[in-house]
C-alpha cells in the first residue's frame, strides 16, 4: 500500500512540473497547441487532485490501523487479565510457606492409610490370582492395616486445632507460631507413634520368625499371643509400652494446648479473643470422648497384662469396648462440623458460621454420644444390669430386672439415638440451603473439594441412617422376611463407606493448602481457588469408586434377590448363582473402583507436595488428570442463589 502512495505522490509532483514549465517558456499558442496544453494542464490538474485525494486516503487508513491496532492490543490485555483471573498472587514458587506441620501430619497420616490399604488390595488380587501364593504376606498387612485405626480421627483432631489458630491469628499462624511449638511437636509425635506401630507388625516376623502377628481391636500390637520370649520379647514389649505412651501423651497435649491456645492482644486487644466456633467445640468435645474411651481401653489392658486379671479389670475392660461403639461417629461427625463450617467461611472468611439451628445440632449430635458413652460405663456399675452391642452403629442394648430403671434408659438411649440421627441429617441439610449473608445471588457454588466431601458424608450418613430407620420399623412392627433383607442390604452397604472419613479428610487438607498458596496480594483468595485441576479429577474418581459401590450394594442384591456379601475392601462379591456376565460385571466393577479410589487418593497426596501459586487456580489453566477427558463431579444438590 506504501508504493502506491509513493507512485501518486511522484505523478502530482511531475504533473504540477510539467504545468509551471509550460506556461514559463511559451507565451503564445497556435489554437491548436492552446487547446493541447489546456487539456495537459487539465490533466495535469486532475492527476494532482487524486494524488491528493489518495494521500488523504491513506492517512485515514494508516489512522484506522493504528485505531484498531490499539484496541487489540487493550483486548488482549483484558484478556490477560480474565485469565489470570485478576488479583496476583502473593507468593511465588520462591517464596511460598512450606506445608503446615499440622498439614505434614494430616498427609503423613493419609499416606499411612492409603498406603497400607493400596497394598492389601494389591496383595489380596495377586492371592486371588496366583492360588494365595503371598497369604502369609497378606496376613501381615491385614494386622499392620488395623494400626491405622487413630488415622481419621487423629486427622480430624489436627485440623480442628489448625482452624482455631487460624482464627485466634486472622490467618497470620506462622508469625504468631499458632497452634504452638509444643503442640505441634505433640502432633508429630502423635503422627510418628501411629507409624511405628505399623512398622513394628511389618518388621515383627525378622525379629521373631513368626508370620501370625496379631493386633488387638484397637490397632495396639498384642505379645500375648507371640511365642518369643527373652530378650526380644522384652525388648518387643517395651518399644510397644512407649509407642502408646507417646500416641496418648501427645494426644492429651494438643487437647491441652488447644483449650489454653490464646489470641494475639494486638489482634484482639484487651477482651481476648472469640470463644471457639460451636464447631471446633464440638470436634474437640468428640475427639476427647474417642481418647478417651481407647486410653481407658488400653490402661486396662496394660494393667490386666502387668498385675493379672481381675473381676472388676474384666468388667471394666467390656463396658469400655462397648463403650467404644458409641464413639464410632466421632471422626465421621468431625468432619461434617469441620465441613459445615468451611462452608460458612467460604461465604464469609471472618464471621462466618453455620446457622443457628444448624449449630444447635452440633451440640446436640456431641452430647448424645457423650450420654450414651456415659450410660455404657456407670449404669452397669451402679445398678445390676447388662450392656449389649445394638443393631444399628452407636447403639448399645441395657438390660435389667428393674423395669422402671429400664423403661427409663430405655428412653434415655431413644433419645439419644434420635438427637443423633436427626442432628447430622439436619446439618446435611443446613450445608446445601445456607445462603450468603447480605445477598442470597453472591451465594457461592461448593468447591469441588467440598462437593467430594459432602458426597461421601452424604453416602456415610445415608447408609446408617437408613440402617437405623429399618431396625427400628422392625422393633415396632415385628420381624419379616422383607425387613431381614432390608437390614442386610444397608448392613453390607456399611463396608463400602469405611473409606469416606480418611478421604474426606485428605481432600479437606489438600483444599486449605491450596488456600493458602492461592491467597492474592489483597489479601483476598480468589472464589475459584483451588486444588490442581487434575488434583480434583483425583477426588472426583474416589468419590465416584465409594458412590459406584455403593450402588451396586444396594442395587444387585435387589436386582438378583440375593443376599449381599462384600469382601474385605468393602467390594461386593458375585452373587451366588449368578449367570456368567454378572460376575464379569462385578469384577469389572471391583476392579475399576479400586484404581479409581487408590489411584485418585494417591494422586492427591502427590498434589499436595507439588502444588505452587503458579500450577494453581485461577493463576493457571485447569487442566485434567488425563488429557482431554474430564472426571464429571460428583452429584450434589443445587445451592441457593444458582
Amino acid at each position: 500500500m506504501s508504493s502506491i502512495f509513493a507512485r501518486l505522490i511522484v505523478i502530482a509532483v511531475l504533473a504540477s512540473t510539467a504545468q509551471a514549465s509550460i506556461r514559463k517558456k511559451h507565451g503564445f499558442f497556435d489554437s491548436t497547441l492552446e487547446s493541447r496544453a489546456r487539456r495537459a494542464m487539465v490533466d495535469a490538474d486532475n492527476a494532482e487532485s487524486m494524488a491528493g485525494e489518495a494521500v488523504q486516503w491513506g492517512s485515514a487508513a494508516v489512522s484506522d490501523a493504528v485505531a484498531v491496532g490499539a484496541d487489540l492490543a487493550h483486548g488482549a490485555e483484558l484478556l490477560s487479565m480474565q485469565k489470570t483471573g485478576g488479583p496476583e498472587p502473593m507468593f511465588t514458587k520462591e517464596t511460598m510457606p512450606a506445608v503446615a506441620p499440622t498439614l505434614q501430619c494430616v498427609i503423613s497420616l493419609s499416606i499411612q492409610y492409603f498406603v497400607i490399604y493400596t497394598m492389601l488390595a494389591i496383595v489380596r488380587t495377586a492371592n486371588q490370582f496366583t492360588g494365595h501364593s503371598m497369604l502369609g504376606f497378606q496376613k501381615i498387612i491385614e494386622t499392620s492395616a488395623t494400626t491405622v485405626t487413630y488415622a481419621p480421627m487423629l486427622a480430624v483432631l489436627f485440623l480442628g486445632v489448625r482452624m482455631r489458630a487460624i482464627q485466634l491469628s486472622q490467618g497470620q499462624t506462622e508469625k504468631y507460631q499458632l497452634p504452638q511449638p509444643w503442640v505441634q511437636q505433640a502432633m508429630f509425635i502423635c503422627t510418628y507413634a501411629v507409624l511405628a506401630q505399623v512398622i513394628l507388625v511389618l518388621l515383627m516376623p525378622v525379629f521373631t520368625g513368626e508370620w501370625d502377628v496379631q493386633c488387638d481391636e484397637d490397632g495396639n500390637l498384642d505379645t500375648s499371643k507371640m511365642q518369643a520370649g527373652g530378650i526380644m520379647g522384652t525388648v518387643i514389649s517395651m518399644v510397644r509400652y512407649i509407642i502408646m505412651a507417646g500416641l496418648y501423651g501427645g494426644f492429651i497435649t494438643i487437647c491441652y494446648g488447644a483449650f489454653v491456645m490464646k489470641g494475639p492482644k494486638e489482634i484482639w486487644g484487651e477482651e481476648g479473643a472469640p470463644p471457639v466456633s460451636p464447631a471446633v467445640a464440638c470436634t474437640m468435645n468428640l475427639a476427647t470422648q474417642f481418647f478417651v474411651v481407647y486410653l481407658c481401653v488400653a490402661l486396662v489392658k496394660t494393667t490386666q497384662e502387668l498385675s493379672g486379671p481381675s473381676p472388676f479389670l474384666t468388667k471394666m475392660g467390656g463396658l469400655l469396648t462397648l463403650a467404644k461403639f458409641t464413639v464410632n461417629f466421632a471422626p465421621m461427625l468431625c468432619i461434617l462440623f469441620i465441613g459445615a463450617r468451611m462452608r460458612a467461611l467460604q461465604m464469609d472468611p471472618k464471621h462466618g458460621n453455620p446457622q443457628k439451628w444448624a449449630q444447635n445440632c452440633f451440640y446436640m449430635c456431641a452430647y448424645s454420644v457423650l450420654v450414651q458413652t456415659v450410660l455404657v460405663i456407670v449404669a452397669p456399675l451402679c445398678v445390676e444390669c447388662e450392656c449389649k452391642q445394638g443393631s444399628s452403629e452407636g447403639d448399645v442394648v441395657f438390660e435389667m430386672e428393674n423395669q422402671t430403671l429400664a423403661m427409663i434408659i430405655s428412653a434415655v438411649r431413644w433419645i439419644c439415638l434420635v438427637a443423633l440421627y436427626g442432628g447430622f441429617s439436619a446439618v446435611i441439610y443446613s450445608v446445601f440451603v445456607i445462603e450468603h449473608p447480605t445477598d442470597v445471588s453472591l451465594t457461592p457454588p461448593i468447591s469441588p473439594a467440598m462437593q467430594c466431601v459432602m458426597n461421601l458424608t452424604v453416602q456415610y450418613f445415608f447408609i446408617y441412617l437408613m440402617l437405623w430407620i429399618c431396625i427400628t420399623a422392625q422393633q415396632f412392627l415385628g420381624s419379616s422376611p422383607f425387613w431381614d433383607k432390608t437390614i442386610a442390604i444397608f448392613d453390607a452397604g456399611r463396608a463400602t463407606v469405611m473409606f469416606a472419613p480418611m478421604l474426606s479428610m485428605l481432600f479437606i487438607g489438600t483444599r486449605m493448602r491450596a488456600l493458602q498458596l492461592t491467597k492474592a496480594t489483597d489479601g483476598t483468595i480468589p472464589p475459584t481457588a483451588g486444588p490442581q485441576g487434575w488434583a480434583q479429577d483425583g477426588m472426583f474418581l474416589s468419590t465416584w469408586s465409594v458412590l459406584i459401590q455403593v450402588l451396586m450394594a444396594l442395587l444387585v442384591p435387589i436386582l438378583t434377590g440375593a443376599k449381599p456379601e462384600m469382601d474385605e475392601d468393602g467390594n461386593l462379591k458375585t452373587p451366588e448363582g449368578a449367570s456368567k456376565i454378572v460376575a464379569i460385571f462385578c469384577d469389572f466393577i471391583k476392579y475399576f473402583c479400586l484404581i479409581a479410589m487408590y489411584g485418585g487418593a494417591v494422586t492427591v497426596m502427590y498434589a499436595v507436595y507439588t502444588m505452587t501459586p503458579e500450577t494453581l487456580p485461577p493463576y493457571a489453566d485447569r487442566g485434567t488428570l488425563v488429557p482431554g477427558v474430564a472426571v464429571p463431579n460428583p452429584p450434589t444438590p443445587p445451592t441457593p442463589g444458582f
